[in-house]
């Protein structure tokens, strides 16, 4: 008799467990975000860095090199203002937006019809 007591008590303890697990892998299923396997755009994923993207930067490059410039303002991810230019090639660099040769293609750049030579 001492052995239905036993396994009817290991089976009840068994289905307590169950009852507590199910409830709890329903909640942590919910808890999942919904956004696993989209692809966010690369300008979201810039900002959302909260640091500076631009850590060397050029003092100096030939307008007709460079196919468009993207200017990021000061803010929370970076105490300071950032200019990237993408080059012909593709390729991405930092200018020092400091420098007055920089200053003198943004000018044109934005003067312009958004070419930069």
């Amino acid at each position: 008799m001492s052995l239905r007591a036993s396994t009817t008590s290991s089976y009840t303890s068994s289905l307590h467990v169950l009852q507590v697990l199910l409830p709890l892998s329903l909640l942590l299923t919910t808890l999942v975000p919904s956004t696993i396997g989209k692809t966010e755009s690369a300008d979201h994923e810039r900002y959302a860095e909260l640091r500076c993207l631009c850590i060397q930067t050029v003092s100096g490059i030939h307008p007709s090199k460079i196919q468009n410039l993207e200017v990021i303002k000061a803010g929370p991810h970076c105490p300071k203002v950032q200019v990237i230019a993408t080059l012909k090639n593709g390729k991405e660099l930092c200018l020092n937006p400091e420098a007055s040769r920089i200053k003198k293609i943004i000018q044109k750049f934005l003067e312009g019809d958004g070419s930069a030579s």
